[in-house]
């Protein structure tokens, strides 16, 4: 089911005009560019040495944490604006110890593809063969060149590529993991973009499961996790087959020792419906506005 408010690419423009406008105090910047040249937006939000990264829509058919986290600069902004606090959190203070970097949309070109389907140009003939021969992108997760993103990292790349040879996994709409760990510009750019912040904490979205995935495996990580999922009436689980590898958190928690979570959004069938925006969207809220309090653990 395609969600009315989709963050297509007008949508994503719309809603970066909208947010720098409305909040003069927040700063957008574009860390890259998608295989198709599109924007990977990025916002910050504080002034404080603790930075907090949080990515989206990694997978095209999982799209609704990107207006997830549309909503939550938005909310976050218009409490700071205010001198409000949230969850007994007060929010101006909470900026002024950390910085909240959001890259609501790392796989706009999937994005693009799962909402509006393949379209006349140089890629056609190839993406609609990548899919199968079929002109129904519901189900698409990879960028434009048919590279599931989160299996594109340097994290059990080798491994995982023995995986995909005995299954014959080939690009197209899933779990196909590039020539090399970061062989995508979206996966490049955002790499490239932990290495610069070196941030306290990385936190991955996706859909569904309602569930929380944690790396490095350290008690303290492990304990946090457990924390976050309990506030969100989630789980805390370890991460099996093909999700095992190449993951952004993989790679930030196990390489670079930065902890790390993999949050499964919601309930149901990808892509989920849009009625579930709005507890999802609190969700998100709750999980990045504590996240800052438990790593003090």
């Amino acid at each position: 089911m395609k969600i009315h408010n989709s963050p297509d690419t007008e949508f994503r423009k719309n809603k970066l005009a909208e947010l720098t406008e409305r909040y003069p105090f927040l700063e957008a910047t574009a860390i890259g560019k998608s295989m198709l040249g599109r924007d990977i937006d990025c916002f910050r939000l504080g002034e404080g040495k603790r930075s907090i990264l949080t990515v989206g829509a990694h997978h095209g058919m999982e799209h609704i944490t990107a207006l997830a986290l549309y909503n939550f600069v938005d909310f976050l902004a218009k409490k700071n604006e205010l001198g409000a606090s949230y969850c007994g959190v007060n929010i101006p203070y909470l900026l002024s110890k950390c910085s909240f970097f959001t890259v609501p949309c790392v796989n706009p070109d999937g994005v693009e593809l799962q909402l509006h389907g393949a379209t006349e140009g140089p890629m056609y003939s190839r993406e609609i063969r990548m899919n199968g021969d079929s002109r129904d992108f519901t189900h698409w997760q990879a960028n434009a060149r048919g590279v599931d993103l989160n299996h594109n990292y340097a994290y059990g790349f080798a491994e995982y590529k023995r995986i995909e040879t005995a299954e014959g996994i080939l690009p197209g709409k899933t779990r196909f993991s590039g020539e090399h760990p970061e062989s995508e510009p979206e996966t490049a750019a955002l790499a490239g973009l932990v290495r610069a912040l070196a941030p306290a904490a990385v936190v991955s979205l996706h859909t569904q499961g309602e569930e929380i995935y944690s790396m490095p495996k350290t008690e303290r990580v492990e304990k946090i996790a457990k924390r976050l999922a309990l506030g969100l009436g989630y789980k805390s689980s370890v991460a099996r087959g093909h999700a095992a590898y190449g993951g952004l958190s993989d790679f930030t928690g196990a390489v670079l020792g930065i902890p790390s979570f993999t949050v499964e959004l919601g309930r149901g069938e990808n892509p989920l419906p849009e009625k579930q925006l709005p507890a999802i969207s609190e969700r998100v809220r709750k999980l990045l506005i504590s996240l800052p309090t438990y790593l003090n653990y």
